[in-house]
């Protein structure tokens, strides 16, 4: 008996209900087998893909197939050809979860790629449909036949369709691959991450918080650029689609934030050693709301009034994150039943020895209406706050009193009995202008050159490797500090720039650039790191010459224009 050939619509119900097994937001909001995803932070991930689809859609890597494809579908036969294309490559993902690579209706190639999340397929990435050879005559027939048009129409459709060399296929299938392999990790990562900030949060170790959230934010940040690097290197395709340029735009959106969020948290995390530096107190309020989002949750309502015109400081940068990292948590741990958080700033002049003083008011309160052990209301100024250091929220505020009298200020602490609890920090503001921006150097491409890529992530050794590579570069990667210095002693051509980590397990940047000039080397070398410059050893490593620097995650861009800038300054200065 043969097989009753299916409609149009039951192909189209059984495409849906395969790509419903295979998408991340179906799967999470159904959440039937996988209890990971129940806790999952769908607004990040969406994000993160750049809207529902990945991040082409189906049309993939090459849009210009679109036109010959809206014109088969015109006609019911070419519908249910290439409905039934479809179906017949997800079913081989959804049964098998492996890479597919299909030739299907009028000898079209396509490849798909699932993104796996702990062994769970959760979206696949599709190439985008090509052709190895030109279509036949007979081929540009069926076109038109099914198209419903001339023969000379359907030709010139067919002229759109790229038509890959075996080289080219190659090359297209091992970007998807890495691009695939860069999100998997991005994915995981972030799932991870949130996992451990809940671990984190409950425990209030600071010291394991601080090693934990510094690993996931270095790892992070990697992620970030390998995302961020490949989605720029695609942006500089020509004719993307409109609503593939978008949804690459917002990938790169999102990745920008998330380089935000880890610079915040490696500031966290900076060392001890800081010298002095204008910070703006404005900054780091919003920058500390946004990490404490999970804490505040929906039973905590965040107010904020910035008010203050003059908002910088002369601190330690980690001192004022630290000051209004405690008053915010101190603030939010006062009321577990939930509340209102108000966080107010204003200029105020005091008389101070030198005479009226212009000074930077921060003022935390929260509707608990109850003082913190060991305070009174009279209590103000140095000297005077007294607080038990066993007691959680004293200890908090007690930090704050001894960080805030180190930089000549004053903490006044209040509370309404039943209404508002008030902490107030009060801190000289900076006198004399702005701050003078360095302008930033802008350079033409050089020749192609020789370079080496010192890195310990292997996904983001590759992604420096396409990057440079396509910019006419000849890369070679090491894995660390040791594979390098062997590679550097057996002698042979020397590279004309070197791209390294700043952090890795055996020598960490300061140390490779020390032993590179105690070697007699002049060859430049471009820093990378999720650190600031401002770090004390990336600015020592920054004193010695021909040094530069390039902080996680960055753009296909800013990794080009970086290596131009620091081969053109070498040029110049020999």
């Amino acid at each position: 008996m043969a097989k009753r050939e299916q409609t149009i619509r039951e192909l189209a119900a059984a495409k849906e209900h395969l790509l419903q097994s295979l998408r991340f937001f179906d799967l999470a909001a159904a959440a039937r087998e996988s209890d990971f995803l129940k806790n999952v932070d769908i607004a990040a991930i969406k994000e993160l893909f750049g809207g529902a689809d990945l991040p082409w859609g189906e049309e993939g890597l090459y849009p210009e197939s679109g036109k010959i494809l809206a014109a088969i579908r015109k006609s019911e036969e070419g519908q249910k050809l290439l409905l039934a294309s479809d179906v017949d490559i997800l079913k081989k993902v959804a049964e098998t979860g492996k890479d597919q690579v299909v030739q299907g209706a009028l000898g079209f190639f396509e490849a798909v790629f699932p993104v796996k999340l702990r062994g769970l397929v959760v979206h696949c990435l599709w190439s985008g449909r090509f052709r190895e050879q030109p279509f036949t005559r007979d081929e540009i027939g069926e076109i038109a036949r099914l198209a419903g048009v001339s023969r000379a129409d359907a030709e010139e459709l067919a002229q759109a369709i790229p038509v890959l060399s075996k080289k080219q296929v190659e090359r297209t299938l091992a970007f998807c691959g890495r691009f695939r392999g860069a999100l998997e990790q991005a994915i995981a990562n972030h799932l991870h991450s949130s996992e451990l900030t809940q671990q984190l949060v409950q425990s209030e170790r600071t010291h394991s918080v601080g090693t934990l959230s510094g690993g996931v934010a270095h790892h992070f940040n990697n992620l970030l650029s390998v995302i961020l690097g490949y989605s720029s290197f695609v942006l500089n395709r020509e004719q993307l689609s409109g609503e593939a340029a978008d949804a690459l735009h917002k990938i790169s959106e999102a990745a920008q934030r998330g380089r935000r969020l880890t610079e915040e948290i490696l500031a966290f995390l900076g060392s001890e050693v800081e010298e002095e530096t204008p910070c703006d107190v404005h900054e780091t309020v919003n920058n500390v709301l946004s990490l404490l989002e999970s804490k505040t949750g929906t039973h905590v309502r965040v107010q904020t009034h910035l008010d203050a015109k003059a908002s910088t400081v002369l601190a330690p940068p980690s001192s004022i994150r630290q000051i209004v990292f405690n008053l915010l948590t101190n603030a939010i741990d006062s009321m577990p039943s939930g509340g209102v958080l108000t966080v107010t700033t204003i200029n105020t002049h005091l008389a101070t020895e030198d005479g009226r003083q212009e000074f930077f008011r921060l003022e935390v309160a929260d509707s608990s209406g109850v003082m913190p052990s060991g305070v009174r209301p009279d209590m103000a100024g140095k000297g005077k706050l007294q607080l038990h250091a066993g007691d959680r929220i004293g200890f908090k505020l007690s930090s704050v009193y001894g960080m805030v009298g180190r930089l000549d200020g004053t903490v006044l602490v209040s509370s309404e009995p039943g209404a508002l609890t008030r902490v107030q920090v009060l801190l000289p503001t900076v006198s004399g202008g702005e701050l003078i921006r360095e302008e930033k150097k802008i350079r033409h491409r050089l020749a192609p050159s020789r370079i080496w890529v010192v890195d310990d992530d292997a996904i983001f050794r590759e992604m420096c490797r396409q990057v440079l590579s396509d910019e006419g570069h000849a890369v070679d990667e090491m894995a660390g500090g040791r594979e390098f210095q062997e590679k550097w002693r057996k002698g042979g051509a020397k590279p004309d720039l070197i791209l390294m980590d700043f952090s890795m397990p055996e020598y960490n940047g300061l140390q490779l650039c020390e032993w590179l000039r105690n070697e007699g080397s002049k060859i430049p070398v471009i820093l990378v790191s999720g650190f600031s410059s401002s770090q004390p050893d990336i600015r020592k490593a920054l004193k010695l010459r021909k040094t530069f620097f390039l902080q996680k995650p960055f753009s296909f861009r800013e990794m080009a224009d970086t290596v131009t800038v620091a081969l053109g300054e070498t040029l110049i200065g020999e």
